[in-house]
């Protein structure tokens, strides 16, 4: 009771401020997880997966990617994403995931126009095959990413999915 009126004391004549007690709040999302799962588009996933949360956090189109440092195309058959290219239903696609990049650790996948893109993240068990089947929600016609980690760097693809009935929002 005498350290919490202390604090409100202190914090109300400006001699300390709550960053100072408890940490300062990083730009976006309230911590690691936060930070990578609100990210806006890929390039804010691959810098908060990286760390840096000071990067703006915005949304951004297929054809307006942009450049990160340690993130690339991959190779055709590296990186597979089966997924229908037309929904029916956007609240319920189904998509697997097949990484054939040597020592991927980490793999995810985001849907670019959804109001929260990034769907779902795994880290991969060393020895295992970096394959992952999952069911997602995709709001609009849009892509989806694959996203990969491996020896430090970043890899991605991207296929198109054309949505007859709103899955987020509809």
């Amino acid at each position: 009771m005498r350290i919490s009126s202390g604090l409100a004391l202190a914090f109300s004549a400006g001699i300390l401020k709550p960053s100072d007690v408890f940490g300062q709040q990083k730009s976006w999302g309230s911590d690691w997880n936060g930070a990578v799962y609100s990210a806006k588009s890929l390039e804010a996933f691959v810098y908060a997966m990286n760390g840096d949360t000071t990067t703006p956090n915005t949304p951004r189109t297929v054809t307006q990617r942009g450049q990160v440092p340690g993130l690339s195309l991959a190779k055709e058959n590296d990186l597979i994403i089966d997924a229908p290219e037309l929904a029916e239903n956007g609240t319920n696609v189904p998509v697997t995931l097949t990484s054939n990049i040597p020592d991927t650790d980490f793999i995810a996948l985001i849907a670019d126009h959804n109001p929260n893109p990034v769907c779902v993240g795994f880290n991969v068990i060393p020895g295992t095959e970096p394959y992952y089947s999952v069911r997602i929600k995709v709001a609009e016609t849009s892509a989806i990413i694959a996203v990969v980690r491996s020896g430090g760097k970043w890899y991605y693809t991207l296929k198109d999915i054309t949505v007859m009935v709103g899955g987020c929002l509809g």
